[in-house]
């Protein structure tokens, strides 16, 4: 299992991860992603879509910690 996370203070609300993976991702009312609650640790293929989805971030606000 590895920890997923949103750093609020780095993301710019480009929302691509939000629009490449709706079930790890959303956007909020602060115009933040954040990870969905219950998402926050993940393994398997959904760990691999937050990897990528941490590789696609334009300012590296995503956060994978194996």
């Amino acid at each position: 299992m590895a920890k997923v996370w949103v750093d609020q203070d780095t993301c710019i609300s480009d929302e691509i991860c939000a629009s490449m993976y709706p079930e790890i991702f959303e956007m909020r009312d602060d115009n933040k992603a954040h990870v969905i609650e219950g998402k926050e640790e993940l393994e398997g293929e959904e760990l691999e879509q937050a990897k990528e989805a941490a590789d696609t971030c334009p300012v590296a606000a995503i956060h994978v910690e194996e």
